[in-house]
């Protein structure tokens, strides 16, 4: 909460200045891969496919915002990871008849955080995957504060964004789940009209991008 109020005032007073853009960003893996060579060749080699964003009911709209966010961060992190879509994961269930046992997964993990390993091999099967990333979303606000007002018109408003998402990597063949990272971002901007307003893909991506980069890659690679 410290931290919100901390950006809220430094883009109040930035705004004064200059169209500047303000962040707080912080992630912490809370399961590190283990160190394996293997592993991460194969990350970097073959497709890993992402399952459905999971997200409590009233941000379920934003779900292809942040999974389109998703895939464009792992092809910019170093080395890029290749994956396949949740849309591409989705149609490919649904045309191998796997619709209903993929809805039995999630709900399964939405109950007891785990994915199954029967079902998940199953599915990672038919996806052609070894590992599948499980992304979600906590928590999504937006807020518009007013810099200043003069005879009523008001001069400068800022946006103020805060995006807390998660994600996780499980192995299909075995059931466990490797890795996880999770992480938070708190951006705030002075806009003049709505278009200039920071994107939610620019910053679902520059998040993604800082949890895999710094949670999962250098991490394992002892960086």
């Amino acid at each position: 909460m410290k931290s919100h109020l901390v950006v809220v005032l430094l883009a109040m007073t930035a705004a004064a200045c200059a169209p500047v853009r303000l962040s707080h960003t912080n992630t912490v893996p809370t399961l590190r891969l283990e160190s394996n060579r293997s592993a991460t060749s194969e990350l970097a080699g073959e497709p890993i496919a992402i399952l459905g964003m999971l997200a409590p009911a009233g941000l379920q709209g934003f779900s292809p915002f942040l999974s389109h966010a998703l895939v464009a961060a792992l092809a910019e992190v170093t080395p890029p990871i290749p994956a396949r879509s949740a849309y591409d994961t989705m149609n490919r269930l649904n045309a191998e008849g796997l619709a209903a046992e993929y809805s039995e997964l999630v709900a399964g993990f939405a109950r007891s955080g785990i994915l199954e390993r029967d079902r998940l091999r199953r599915i990672g099967s038919e996806l052609g995957s070894r590992y599948v990333f499980l992304p979600g979303v906590a928590e999504l606000s937006h807020t518009v504060l007013d810099k200043f007002e003069m005879a009523g018109l008001k001069l400068v408003r800022n946006q103020l964004t805060t995006l807390r998402l998660w994600l996780q990597l499980w192995d299909v063949q075995s059931g466990r789940l490797l890795w996880e990272s999770v992480g938070e971002t708190t951006v705030a901007s002075p806009i003049v009209s709505e278009a200039q307003a920071t994107s939610l893909h620019t910053i679902a991506q520059a998040l993604w991008r800082r949890m895999i980069q710094d949670d999962l890659i250098q991490k394992d690679s002892g960086g």
